[in-house]
């Protein structure tokens, strides 16, 4: 998979897929409540904020009257719920969304993920995150490097349709594209709710991996971290 170092956004994606390219979306949830430091299943049964479902609704308009799609998530209610509401934007009344553990803490980048949750406790969430992106390994995580290497080679095997949506968390897409070497992460600078990477790839050629956030002018602003 090649890279490029440019931020693109949803509305320059939609050209791109009106031209025929095919395009895999890899993005954070939309915006949830807080979760609990003593929530031991990662806020499972969280859902979005109402500022949520708005922002993933006006995410999907982008892709409007695009109906060759498919739509997977971290089996996380927020995860599920974004997809759904970003179909809705794209105006698919009952879209199908598929579970992907994955896409989740069962996926490629944590080898137990409890035994990562009790290190964040005990380190700090931001603490254990920048040892992980800068030196590509932490207790109970999966190299970062090799970890990319395969959910690159997941996301282009599952990316069967002209759009591929695949909502997944802060943690991953910051390993993700750090890994890339395609941005730099710090606590006042942080994944923002659905930002993440875009694989594009243009038919008969190789797939194409960019920061994508939802529009460039409001992207510019830092997020910061929130737990």
């Amino acid at each position: 998979m090649l890279t490029a170092s440019d931020t693109i956004d949803l509305h320059f994606l939609r050209s791109l897929l009106d031209e025929g390219h095919r395009v895999a979306l890899f993005i954070r949830h939309s915006e949830r409540p807080a979760i609990s430091p003593d929530d031991k299943e990662f806020g499972q049964t969280l859902g979005l904020t109402p500022r949520g479902i708005e922002l993933a609704r006006n995410a999907g308009r982008h892709f409007a009257g695009v109906r060759n799609a498919v739509f997977y998530a971290s089996p996380m209610n927020r995860c599920r719920l974004t997809a759904r509401h970003f179909a809705e934007g794209m105006g698919l009344a009952q879209p199908t969304v598929t579970d992907a553990e994955p896409l989740g803490v069962r996926g490629f980048y944590y080898e137990d993920p409890y035994a990562v949750q009790d290190s964040m406790r005990r380190q700090g969430y931001m603490a254990y995150m920048q040892d992980y992106l800068t030196h590509g390994t932490a207790p109970h995580s999966m190299p970062i490097g090799p970890a990319t290497d395969q959910m690159a080679a997941w996301l282009q095997r599952h990316a069967a349709a002209l759009l591929n949506v695949f909502v997944s968390h802060d943690i991953f897409i910051a390993s993700f594209l750090t890994a890339l070497n395609l941005r730099t992460y710090t606590a006042e600078n942080w994944v923002g709710f659905l930002h993440g990477a875009a694989l594009i790839q243009e038919p008969g050629e190789e797939w194409l991996c960019r920061a994508c956030v939802p529009d460039l002018a409001e992207g510019r602003a830092p997020a910061p971290f929130v737990h």
